[in-house]
């Protein structure tokens, strides 16, 4: 009630009038048309009410430009911010780049090249999709250490049973992950397939040529401490050249996939930097200072369907 209070009242955006020294990095994956609970999401509608909160009290600038001003120390100026969309889904083509296009407000895409023209999506949107067509009502996973059992009778704990299984998948190293994931796909039976889509090349170059900013997110998407080095490395070089080559141009962001603290370190990070990216994104919530580690930027959550709420986030410092 106190959110909604300062929102509707003007002084939430009074404060933010007067606010310098950091800025938020926003992060979204898909921009559907209708709720999407097993997928992260904002739908078209409130993505549009954030973008005219968005337009009317910040100065939405290139993710590049603000990393610049990081690595070289610069005061960061006040009311500054930056929109990220990981995964490049084609709901952002669809949904996202007409508005981004209208009002002239940058953004960074982050791809994920082995998805590109390939049929492929990450692991994370397929799980979802099985979980929400399945007619099943439960799982066992094997592992090594013993089995683990997940089971659901009405849609509030198939969510629930869905993040769990979720959370383990991301929290083994890849060769588990994917043999347990091929366990989930056996186990829930979906027989339709996942009409998600990725981005494609002719999609990338028309937005690219519009002034949308692209980054990458590896080639396959794995959580790189979860590969062995020698595979971290390949990813994010090989995501790097591949990028390139569908530009034609240097591409300078990188973004790690899940990107919480546990999914990248000092040598994840130095592979980063090696290899020619300017700066690098994490998932980690927080704003950005001009002190912040240009290889590690924090991000700011979208998902939050009141805008009060969204915009409160955005009242953050820290």
């Amino acid at each position: 009630m106190l959110v909604r209070a300062g929102f509707y009242s003007g002084v939430l955006g009074a404060w933010l009038r007067r606010r310098g020294g950091s800025f938020h990095v926003l992060m979204y994956h898909h921009v559907t048309d209708r709720p999407e609970p097993f997928f992260p999401h904002v739908t078209r509608k409130v993505f549009a009410r954030q973008m005219e909160f968005v337009r009317k009290h910040f100065r939405v600038t290139e993710l590049g430009r603000l990393a610049e001003l990081v690595k070289n120390g610069e005061p960061i100026p006040p009311r500054v911010l930056a929109l990220t969309f990981d995964d490049e889904y084609e709901d952002f083509y669809r949904n996202a780049f007409p508005l981004l296009r209208e009002y002239r407000i940058p953004a960074t895409v982050f791809i994920t090249t082995g998805c590109v023209d390939t049929g492929g999506i990450p692991w994370t949107d397929e799980l979802g999709f099985l979980f929400r067509e399945t007619g099943k009502s439960g799982l066992k996973l094997s592992r090594a250490e013993g089995g683990e059992v997940f089971s659901w009778t009405e849609e509030s704990s198939r969510l629930s049973e869905f993040r769990r299984v979720k959370a383990l998948l991301k929290n083994v190293f890849e060769d588990e992950r994917r043999e347990l994931f091929e366990q989930v796909r056996r186990q829930l039976a979906v027989t339709e397939k996942n009409p998600s889509r990725i981005l494609g090349r002719s999609e990338i170059r028309e937005m690219a040529a519009a002034g949308i900013d692209f980054g990458a997110h590896t080639v396959n998407h794995p959580i790189l401490t979860r590969v062995p080095p020698r595979i971290a490395r390949e990813e994010i070089e090989g995501s790097k050249r591949d990028l390139e080559e569908i530009l034609g141009r240097e591409v300078e962001g990188f973004c790690y996939p899940n990107g919480e603290a546990g999914d990248f370190d000092e040598v994840i990070e130095g592979m980063v930097r090696h290899v020619g990216f300017q700066y690098a994104c994490s998932t980690i919530d927080g704003v950005n200072a001009a002190a912040a580690d240009p290889y590690a930027l924090k991000r700011t959550w979208t998902s939050e369907p009141s805008l009060p709420l969204f915009a409160a986030r955005l009242f953050r410092n820290r």
